[in-house]
């Protein structure tokens, strides 16, 4: 079996694995989702959109998984952190909301391997608390834990 890491970043084999947990639990849920998952720079490892999802799901994971290698974070909490700030510094909230790209509600999360940030995965379709959820335990199919 081929190694979860690639140079410091997922490699297809676990991104697969990824994709396939988050898919299963979105099934179990009942929920029609798209899944992105993405290498530690944002490379593109894998991806589907269940039949049922919408296309604009699609687009949102494919978002949510660059705004999580673009800052280190999950989506959620890069929401929190630019909403902690809209009294103080409003324009940084405006501001970073503005660059394309970039989404700040749950459902994108960082992938860790041995504490190290090794890619991320990204869910879109359902509530941002079910995205959150499927993206959590999706990303810790990498280290063999099982979702749930």
């Amino acid at each position: 079996m081929a190694d979860a890491l690639d140079e410091q970043t997922i490699s297809l084999e676990g991104a697969q694995r990824v994709l396939a947990a988050a898919l299963l639990l979105a099934e179990q849920m009942n929920v029609r989702v798209s899944v992105a998952v993405a290498g530690r720079a944002g490379d593109h490892k894998a991806f589907a959109r269940m039949d049922g999802a919408s296309m604009l799901s699609a687009e949102t994971a494919r978002r949510k998984v660059y705004t999580v290698a673009a800052t280190g974070m999950s989506t959620q909490e890069f929401g929190s952190i630019l909403k902690s700030e809209m009294g103080d510094e409003p324009e940084l909230f405006h501001g970073m909301i503005s660059i394309e790209g970039l989404i700040a509600f749950a459902g994108g999360v960082p992938i860790r391997l041995n504490g190290q940030r090794i890619g991320a995965v990204a869910v879109s379709g359902g509530t941002s608390a079910q995205d959150q959820e499927i993206a959590e335990a999706a990303a810790r199919a990498i280290t063999g834990t099982t979702a749930g």
